[in-house]
């Protein structure tokens, strides 16, 4: 059997294949940039807590320890919020089109719940009807759910400059107060 039989006859499996192991790699990348949120959120609220109740039971800090327990405090508050917006989850709100054969992408649950069942059915099903029309529903799924994964990874990688910058800034300004005395 020649290699163009082959590439012939698997083709059209190995495109699907494709497909379905992107639209896989993009569930998990999901899922995984919100368990990263979810762990800074649980280090970020134990991290401030335990910084507000020491603040409030000692009744001797100087003017000075002040400007890094702000700065801290401020930058953990940011870290916080950028995780909460990672997993904060985005609703549609009306669409703009009446009609179910204008929506962006018919596979995104927030869109195609906004019609009756039956309408939704008889549309996947009367234009559901080859690998091609398949292939374009998923494709155009895996470039949405990529839209909603790079917004995602951008609130992430915020949310961690900001820890991280709540960490080494008061650590310089601590140092820098101590060798001041």
């Amino acid at each position: 059997m020649s290699t163009d039989n082959i590439s012939a006859t698997t083709s059209d499996h190995d495109v699907i294949y494709t497909l379905r192991t992107a639209n896989q790699n993009q569930t998990q990348l999901n899922v995984m940039a919100d368990q990263k949120a979810n762990i800074l959120i649980g280090t970020m609220g134990i991290m401030i807590s335990v910084l507000f109740s020491k603040a409030f039971t000692a009744t001797n800090i100087s003017t000075q320890m002040l400007i890094p327990i702000s700065i801290f405090m401020l930058m953990e508050i940011s870290a916080l919020m950028f995780a909460i917006l990672v997993l904060m989850p985005k609703t549609v709100g009306q669409i703009k089109t009446s009609t179910i054969e204008n929506i962006q992408n018919p596979l995104f649950f927030g869109l195609f719940t906004q019609f009756p069942e039956h309408e939704y059915v008889d549309y996947i099903t009367d234009n559901m009807n080859n690998d091609i029309t398949a292939r374009r529903f998923l494709v155009h799924d895996i470039y949405q759910n990529g839209l909603v994964l790079k917004k995602k990874y951008k609130l992430l990688k915020l949310a961690y400059i900001f820890t991280v910058l709540g960490i080494v800034l008061p650590a310089i300004f601590f140092g820098i107060f101590l060798w001041i005395r």
